[in-house]
């Protein structure tokens, strides 16, 4: 069941966060360039995480509103980041999601049936692309 999965990533949303900064973010320009700054990567960490939170409570009431995503595009234009940064690491946010999930299948962490992961993975992709919409709005105000 979907609903398994929802709330699996709604409880480790942290540790979700922590895997995509390790394993993707500490790479892009944007951190490379502002890691020196006091509080940004927990600033950016929060900001994630609340998306996550967001996205997941919703995506559970089977309403997805990701105009939010505009806001991200707007802050990361504001900070110079460039767009195709932007979205390159905007997408790798639900590559880590579903490594992540994937990895604690494989470890036996977690269980579903492979057609709550299909189902998933499909409602994750319809997101990331409706999210990805508004982010490059975002961006081009």
């Amino acid at each position: 069941m979907v609903q398994k999965i929802f709330q699996y990533i709604e409880q480790n949303r942290e540790n979700i966060v922590r895997y995509w900064i390790s394993t993707y973010y500490t790479q892009s320009e944007e951190y490379t360039q502002r890691k020196e700054y006091d509080g940004f990567l927990m600033t950016q960490a929060q900001e994630i995480t609340q998306l996550f939170h967001m996205i997941n409570q919703q995506l559970q009431q089977n309403y997805v509103s990701t105009s939010v995503f505009q806001n991200v595009g707007e802050d990361r234009k504001d900070i110079g980041t460039p767009l195709l940064e932007t979205v390159h690491y905007f997408h790798l946010v639900f590559t880590a999601t579903l490594e992540y999930l994937y990895q604690q299948l494989q470890q036996n962490k977690f269980t579903c049936s492979n057609t709550a992961l299909y189902q998933y993975t499909l409602l994750l992709r319809k997101l990331e692309i409706q999210a990805e919409q508004d982010l490059i709005l975002g961006y081009m105000k």
